[in-house]
């Protein structure tokens, strides 16, 4: 699952986690993976807390591979994001650009990872945006969609004092289908809640984002900082699941 440090990364794409999710209390499902109570956050990331880049996480490691459509593979660019919340909907302009796919196997699947603990970290004016990916479960992935469920915690940090000024858990389902015009096309419900754990809105936020394809898949054999080396670690991966067949020449 391949990173975008822009204002739309925890809506193009995400990069994440396939294990269980596990909630306090009794947490009702409204639709999908979307709950109507979540834990409470840990203190330090709660409104009024002092940031340290020190909280965030670190030591990423690939949890698990899984498989992308062909029409969900290479790069993808973004111009407009539809929220709609209630019955007001609202379009603005938000481009920006994302990739999919890390390796292909023998037979030409391109495959994607899993990789959490993460987060990405977006500039706005006077404070910073942190998103801490949590929990990234494949829900489907068929010729014809590919569904997710991202779950995250939300914060913004004053850049002068550091002080947490936001503080938020977010679910997020998405579902992604190809248009007859070689696009994308995203869905989303989006479910906030507070730093307590309680939902904000009664009923999810949807966002529609349209993405165009704009460059075929090529495969990446290093993460550019170093830290993963995706062609060793993805047929590591195909041989401990038994796909050994399934390994690149």
């Amino acid at each position: 699952m391949s990173k975008t440090l822009t204002t739309c990364t925890k809506i193009a794409a995400l990069f994440l986690v396939c294990s269980a999710f596990q909630l306090h209390g009794k947490a009702q499902v409204l639709q999908g993976g979307i709950e109507e109570r979540v834990a409470p956050l840990q203190e330090r990331f709660r409104i009024g807390s002092t940031f340290s880049e020190d909280f965030l996480p670190g030591n990423h490691k690939i949890k698990s591979w899984y498989k992308l459509p062909s029409w969900l593979t290479g790069g993808f660019e973004a111009k407009t994001l539809k929220q709609t919340i209630r019955l007001r909907s609202v379009e603005s302009k938000n481009e920006t650009k994302s990739s999919r796919g890390l390796q292909a196997d023998k037979t030409g699947t391109v495959w994607d990872a899993v990789i959490i603990p993460n987060y990405a970290r977006v500039k706005t004016q006077n404070a910073t945006d942190f998103d801490i990916f949590e929990d990234y479960q494949v829900l489907d992935s068929t010729p014809d969609k590919f569904r997710c469920l991202i779950r995250y915690t939300a914060i913004t940090v004053d850049d002068d004092n550091r002080k947490i000024l936001r503080a938020e858990k977010r679910t997020e389902e998405q579902e992604l289908e190809p248009t007859a015009d070689n696009q994308v096309l995203e869905h989303s419900l989006q479910m906030r809640y507070d730093q307590d754990g309680k939902a904000i809105t009664r009923k999810p936020k949807k966002l529609e984002v349209k993405l165009a394809h704009v460059s075929p898949f090529v495969a990446q054999d290093q993460s550019p900082a170093g830290t993963f080396n995706y062609k060793e670690e993805f047929r590591a991966y195909l041989t401990e699941s038994g796909q050994s067949n399934l390994i690149p020449e």
